[in-house]
Order: C-alpha cells, then sequence, then structure tokens
C-alpha cells in the first residue's frame, strides 16, 4: 500500500476540514487528483469569502478545466465581493476565462446587474457583450435596468440593452422597444425591430409596419422578419407591397415573413418573384408559396 499517497490525501483533507483553514493549501487542494478533496477545497475557499477572491481569479486562467469549474464555484459562493475582479475578468485575453467570469456573474444574480449595466458602456465590444448575456441569463430581475439603459447616451449600450431584452422575453419591454424603432441610430432601430419579433407581442405589429416604409433594408428586414413571427396580426398588404422593393433584401425578407404568416392573398405577388434576378428572392417566393399551401391544406382537413 502507498501511505504516502494516503498521507497526502489526509493532510489534504485536513486543510479543509479543520477550522484553521490555509489558503495557501486550499488553492493547491483544488489541483488534488481527487475529485472530492478538490470539491470540498473550493466549497471551503467559497466560505472563506474575500480573503480568497484574487487566488481563484487566477485559477481561472488555469489549464485545467476542472480546476476553472471550481475556481467558479467558490467565486460564485463569495457572490457580491467577488463582482469587481469577474467584471474585470471579462476584458483579459484568455477566452475561456472570459466566459466562465460571465457564467459566475450570471450566477450571482441581482447583485451584479448594476455592475454588469456599467460595463455595457465598456469601449471593448466583446465585455459589452458579454455583459449583455450575462445580463440576459440572469433574466426577469435584470429587465427594469435593461429598460433604463435604453435611453443612455451611448448607441452600443441602447443595441446591447435591446439584444439582452429581446433574449429575456419579457413583455415589460415591449413599448419601451417600440419606441426603439424609432431610434436616430439605424443599428439600435434594425436590433429594436429583432427583439420585438423574438418577444412576439401582438402590440408591435402597427409600429414595424411603420418601419417597413424606413429607407435603410437593414431596417426593414428585421422588421419583416418581426412580422413574421407575430402572424395574423402583420400587416400583409404592407409586407406585399415590400415584395416590389428595388433591394433585393427587402423583397427576401418580405417572401419570407410573407411565408411564415400564411395568408393567402400574398399567393399571387409571391408568385410574380419565381423569376425574379435575385436567386435568394426566388429561393424564398417558392418556399414562401409551400408554406402558405400546406397552412392551406391544413385547414380544410381540420
Amino acid at each position: 500500500m502507498n501511505t504516502n499517497g494516503l498521507m497526502a490525501d489526509k493532510k489534504a483533507y485536513s486543510l479543509h476540514t479543520t477550522s484553521g483553514m490555509d489558503m495557501d493549501g486550499l488553492i493547491k487542494a483544488i489541483r488534488h487528483p481527487n475529485l472530492g478533496i478538490r470539491w470540498r477545497a473550493a466549497l471551503a475557499l467559497g466560505d472563506i469569502g474575500e480573503p480568497a477572491i484574487k487566488p481563484l481569479v487566477r485559477a481561472l486562467k488555469e489549464n485545467d478545466q476542472d480546476v476553472r469549474w471550481l475556481a467558479g464555484l467558490a467565486l460564485g459562493r463569495i457572490g457580491k465581493a467577488a463582482i469587481p475582479q469577474l467584471i474585470r475578468v471579462l476584458s483579459e485575453q484568455d477566452h475561456d476565462a472570459r466566459w466562465h467570469a460571465t457564467r459566475v456573474l450570471a450566477e450571482i444574480g441581482k447583485p451584479a446587474i448594476l455592475p454588469l449595466i456599467a460595463s455595457l458602456r465598456e469601449e471593448d465590444s466583446d465585455v459589452q457583450w458579454r455583459s449583455a448575456f450575462a445580463l440576459s441569463l440572469i433574466g426577469e430581475p435584470a429587465v427594469d435596468h435593461l429598460i433604463y439603459a435604453l435611453k443612455d447616451q451611448l448607441w452600443w449600450v441602447r443595441v446591447r440593452a435591446i439584444w439582452a431584452l429581446g433574449e429575456i422575453k419579457d413583455r415589460r419591454a415591449v413599448e419601451p422597444l417600440i419606441q426603439s424603432v424609432n431610434d436616430q441610430d439605424w443599428y439600435v432601430r434594425w436590433s429594436a425591430a429583432d427583439a420585438l419579433g423574438k418577444i412576439g407581442d401582438k402590440r408591435a405589429a402597427m409600429c414595424l409596419g411603420k418601419a417597413l416604409k424606413e429607407s435603410d433594408s437593414f431596417v426593414q428586414v428585421p422588421a419583416t422578419w418581426a412580422l413574421g413571427k407575430l402572424g395574423s396580426d402583420a400587416p400583409v398588404d404592407s409586407l406585399i407591397q415590400s415584395l416590389k422593393n428595388t433591394d433585393w433584401y427587402v423583397r427576401w425578407g418580405a417572401a419570407d415573413a410573407l411565408g411564415n404568416i400564411g395568408d393567402k392573398r400574398a399567393l399571387e405577388p409571391l408568385r410574380k418573384l419565381l423569376d425574379d434576378k435575385d436567386e435568394y428572392v426566388r429561393r424564398a417566393a417558392d418556399e414562401a408559396i409551400a408554406k402558405i399551401d400546406a397552412k392551406s391544406e391544413k385547414t380544410v382537413r381540420s
């Protein structure tokens, strides 16, 4: 029997089962070959709290994925006190470390909301998106703060907040997002139309119908996608008009939306697009006609 190995395990175990916990010993223990010892060390480090934060943040950059996960577990147990250091990790070059920090911030939940909202203002776009992603994972508790962020002076803060609201799909965001469809920045308008489509609330139909008249196709097309998700309440006549647009991107988006809505009035206008000069538009028209026909057959059978 290997008594040296047993003694090493007992020593590591005693480090986190006695009241006199040794920080360095616990940090070493989360790298121990025995998974049970790793877990207990991580839990103990989480219980120690603030003094363990910086060593645990360094452990997020280890090559061993198990060590990263356990360090994240401990930081999550520490909670609010770990947030500033985790926010800093969002700008690290190490992709995995950023991912783990994002995950832990989302698990911490409510206490992380305001720091994450603040980090939406960072110039680093990766930090912005990771903060938005963490907020989307936190979900409903973050909605009011994200709605408030729709009024931020920085366009990218508005865009990231809109994206998170679209992922959360809370209907409280519908009216504020409708207002954002009229934002001065085209990317904000585009994002708002897309988010409204994800939420799928029929209150957005009239506003999205107006967005079809935008001169910018990068706003019109998300509006068509969103209307396609809204179904029968969408302004079919406006979408049919969009089939005549000179921009292939708009014709393609309108055809796709009309197929999803399934209104028979679109069949004849869609057939005219089967000879369109653009391959994507022809394909979208063909698929839309098939969807409408299938819906009609299903209705007749029922």
